[in-house]
């Protein structure tokens, strides 16, 4: 609680400072080996005591270190493994001083350590295999200067690569967070610009729905006031005609035809309102005013949609949209609105410019589409587009 997640025991370094680190290790490992190889080969002596013990000490380090660093599933916690390590270079460097390259290995089991130990743990280990160095560098015969020397030169080394690590590690570990809270922020735009678009959708099917019920009542009234009066009016006039003298029958009969080109005209405007387009554009282009997302809308004017269907049109393209900032990490989506080619049906074809999908598995919003569009009579056919993007095409019979 509240602790510097760095000083957890165990804890594993970044994927990339990991390899790196491993890497470099194996190295350094690998050409202590090949130095002492090489020595005992060139060498005219026979390989003493204390060089046996070396080279197997020597091993024992490369087998813990193969096993902390490798793709090993069952295997000795860390903070075991470095023990080890740490005790078998402890036991190349006292029985064989000669061996000046031992205390690389020191240095190798300290950047280890890190992965394992807590902080004040490697700076104990640092501080023990710094007091081995100069145990082995007096043991080995040097004098007092030359063994205080090699002690603090590689006492430094440890010291450094160690902060070098720790330092590399919280470098990675801060990059990452970061990249993940962008991954994050840019998910939680994709959410909102899809809830906006969802938001965006309701509110032009309502504002349409609005209009079109206002138009709807204005034209009841028009035929259910205005059409009645005008009606009567002209029975009456009709009457008048029979009843009025030769004078005022030529009056009448021209206010009779007025009141039935009136009467038409009434009739004709309550058409036209009943039978209005529905609005599709505008509330086509609410939905897909969204940010991020540049849209090439195409709608063919005058399309005969009743309300259930206009709805249906607009939720298609609604989902389509969502997708495509949800999924499909594209800039640019293309929607058309058309009749078919024999006029039975209303085709809304969209596809986006992103990668496409190469398996995918239809998600709610797909589903629930094709049920609103199979519930009307229609077909829904979805193009995955592997490489040229997503894409699906409605037909909504009108």
């Amino acid at each position: 609680m509240g602790g510097d997640p760095d000083d957890a025991p165990g804890a594993r370094r970044s994927r990339s400072g990991a390899d790196t680190g491993a890497g470099a290790g194996a190295v350094a490992v690998a050409a202590v080996g090949v130095a002492q190889l090489a020595l005992d080969v060139l060498a005219p002596d026979p390989l003493g005591t204390g060089g046996v013990v070396w080279w197997v000490a020597y091993l024992v380090v490369v087998a813990t270190f193969a096993l902390d660093v490798g793709p090993v599933r069952r295997r000795p916690p860390s903070s075991v493994l470095v023990a080890v390590g740490a005790v078998a270079t402890s036991v190349a460097w006292l029985a064989h001083p000669a061996a000046e390259w031992t205390p690389v290995l020191f240095v190798v089991t300290a950047v280890s350590a890190t992965d394992a130990y807590r902080p004040a743990g490697v700076t104990r280990l640092i501080a023990a295999q710094t007091v081995v160095i100069a145990v082995g560098g007096l043991l080995g015969g040097r004098e007092l200067l030359g063994a205080a020397f090699t002690t603090a030169v590689y006492g430094a080394f440890q010291f450094f690569a160690t902060a070098v690590v720790r330092a590399a590690d919280r470098e990675a570990r801060a990059r990452a967070d970061a990249d993940a809270a962008h991954a994050s922020l840019a998910a939680a735009h994709a959410e909102l610009a899809a809830a906006h678009a969802d938001l965006r959708a309701t509110s032009a099917l309502l504002g349409a729905s609005t209009r079109d019920a206002e138009r709807l009542r204005i034209a009841r009234d028009l035929h259910d006031v205005v059409g009645h009066q005008l009606t009567a009016l002209a029975l009456e006039l009709e009457i008048a005609t029979h009843t009025a003298g030769d004078e005022a029958r030529t009056h009448v009969v021209r206010a009779r035809g007025v009141a039935k080109d009136l009467l038409q005209d009434v009739r004709a405007v309550v058409g036209e309102l009943r039978t209005a387009p529905s609005g599709l554009t505008e509330a086509l282009r609410d939905v897909l005013d969204v940010p991020g997302l540049d849209v090439a809308l195409d709608v063919e004017p005058g399309l005969p949609l009743a309300e259930a269907h206009r709805v249906v049109v607009v939720r298609c393209v609604q989902e389509a949209a969502t997708n495509t900032l949800r999924h499909a990490g594209a800039t640019h989506l293309d929607v058309r609105v058309a009749r078919s080619d024999d006029g039975a049906a209303t085709v809304v074809e969209v596809r986006d410019d992103g990668g496409g999908a190469t398996a995918w598995t239809p998600g709610h919003g797909l589903r629930g589409m094709r049920e609103r569009i199979e519930a009307l009579g229609g077909t829904l056919d979805v193009d995955p587009g592997p490489g040229r993007g997503f894409g699906l095409v409605a037909r909504v019979p009108t």
